[in-house]
């Protein structure tokens, strides 16, 4: 009799913090839940100085061949003075719009820390910079295929485009 009363108390505890901290509606909205911009890549390669650079880069990412749709893509980066040159100092990749859970974006990225001359944003001229080295795969199940892209970005604003839709042709800095 005691094991089981025992059971039943610890049961009733378990259940009241387990409802605990929650909240219901009242009744139910119309409004379609969406969301700006979902966070699929975020890192800090280097401690970021008090004043870094940031820079902004947008793209729409093309899944499938026959029956298409377009992912947008906002990255955005963070500079600043390492080891000589600049550096991609934090790194961060958004896919942008609506949530759709038939769509994921995955994000893979090596920092390349060598001071070695790479493009300016604008021009032919070079400049000694850090790197990073980013994998982006694109999946929809909506048209069943992906795209894959490697894709580079430097501590100087140059970035590689994603594809021919990009929405800048140039970083924002800001």
């Amino acid at each position: 009799m005691k094991k089981s009363l025992f059971g039943l108390v610890a049961l009733v505890a378990l259940a009241s913090c387990r409802e605990s901290n929650t909240s219901v509606k009242s009744t139910p909205s119309a409004e379609p839940i969406t969301i700006a911009k979902a966070l699929r890549y975020d890192t800090t390669f280097i401690r970021t100085a008090t004043q870094p650079q940031a820079y902004t880069y947008t793209a729409e990412v093309v899944v499938g061949t026959n029956k298409t749709i377009t992912v947008p893509v906002k990255i955005d980066w963070t500079t600043t003075m390492e080891g000589g040159c600049p550096q991609v100092a934090s790194l961060k990749v958004y896919q942008a719009g609506p949530s759709d859970p038939r769509t994921t974006l995955t994000v893979k990225a090596i920092r390349d820390a060598v001071c070695k001359p790479g493009p300016k944003p604008t021009g032919t001229a070079r400049a000694a910079t850090g790197a990073v080295y980013l994998s982006l795969t694109c999946q929809s199940k909506e048209v069943h295929s992906f795209s894959s892209f490697r894709f580079m970005l430097n501590a100087l604003g140059y970035h590689d485009t994603l594809e021919t839709k990009s929405i800048s042709s140039a970083a924002t800095k800001q």
